[in-house]
């Protein structure tokens, strides 16, 4: 019987929630600490589940695999990672405020033809798609 200090991809899938095939993935990305057998087979320390998790809220962050890949390097080199990853965070909250500035402008533009389109049920519709999709559209 396997114990937690020599753990097969399945079982480290099973206590975290992941697939096989993203763990094998991680692994070949240099995510996780991993030992191969003389079987070829992958075991994984009991610190891998840490690491998993490290990973799934590093990503729900907005971070990269390589971004996560760069933290976890440091830590093994006995860094601390943590004013690059406040810089990244940083980078990441003016990027997400970005996006939210432009998904508001394109909420207004698709609320404005949405009206449009409910003021003029049968336009006038001789464009080359459709008049609702005109930058500007004809009465």
């Amino acid at each position: 019987m396997t114990d937690l200090a020599d753990m097969p991809i399945g079982q480290l899938a099973a206590l975290t929630g992941e697939t096989v095939k993203a763990l094998r993935y991680w692994t070949d990305f240099g995510l996780l600490t991993v030992e191969r057998r003389p079987s070829g087979y992958r075991h994984y320390p009991p610190e891998a589940t840490e690491q998993v998790r490290f990973i799934r809220s590093a990503q729900a962050t907005g971070f990269t695999l390589d971004e996560i890949r760069r933290i976890l390097l440091a830590r093994q080199d006995g860094q601390k990672p943590c004013a690059h990853v406040k810089a990244d965070l940083d980078a990441h909250l003016k990027t997400v405020r970005a996006q939210i500035a432009h998904l508001q402008a394109l909420e207004a533009q698709l609320q404005a033809r949405v009206t449009w389109a409910e003021e003029h049920p049968d336009p006038a519709c001789d464009s080359a798609g459709c008049v609702y999709l005109e930058h500007t559209p004809r009465a």
